[in-house]
């Protein structure tokens, strides 16, 4: 049996952040964090994001409930961290949680567990999981995975062409290697999208 490391007693900060977590602030609210926050994250985020084009967000329920619990006290306590601006702990915490994404693939692997399939891309952005297919049923792959936000390629490419069309052309002529971050409509999209 490993002996436990006594915590360190918990600062204004930390407590704080605890008892916010999972409460929503508005944009202008929301925390900044310090460049030495961000680089110790950045490992764990990319991590995340190769995960989630693999596995979505199914990999935690193919793992036994002790994995998924662990992996969401880590991903709390990362976010402590953060919030805090520990970057030492953040960065303890970020490769922690690398090593369980890892760990969480293989056990589920080994269960005979495999990520779902479907023709097309899945991309974590934010907290949500985008799947955009390119052929299949999309009535299907909604109520597989009703989490998921689905899309048809045709349907991405029918909002780019309609609304950037120009403006995203121009872009790439000046930054081949640009990409979209984040979209704010300066106004209303009310009846714009026609749906068939």
């Amino acid at each position: 049996m490993v002996a436990k490391k006594k915590a360190a007693p918990k600062s204004a900060a930390a407590k704080k952040a605890m008892a916010e977590r999972g409460t929503y602030k508005r944009e202008a609210e929301a925390e900044t964090y310090s460049r030495l926050v961000y680089a110790a994250v950045v490992p764990y985020v990319a991590a995340d994001k190769r995960s989630a084009s693999v596995w979505g967000d199914t990999l935690v329920e193919h793992v036994p409930p002790a994995f998924a619990v662990r992996y969401r006290e880590l991903k709390d306590q990362l976010d402590v961290a953060m919030r805090t601006g520990e970057h030492v702990e953040a960065q303890t915490l970020a490769q922690s949680l690398i090593k369980a994404l890892e760990v969480m693939d293989q056990k589920a692997r080994a269960d005979g567990h495999q990520p779902p399939v479907v023709d097309g891309y899945l991309c974590k952005h934010g907290d949500s999981v985008y799947c955009f297919l390119a052929s299949g049923s999309m009535r299907e792959v909604r109520q597989a995975h009703p989490s998921w936000l689905v899309y048809h390629v045709s349907d991405v490419c029918a909002v780019l062409a309609g609304k950037f069309a120009d403006m995203m052309a121009e872009v790439a002529n000046s930054f081949p290697d640009a990409r979209v971050m984040k979209f704010t409509p300066t106004t209303s999209l009310e009846d714009d999208i026609d749906f068939m």
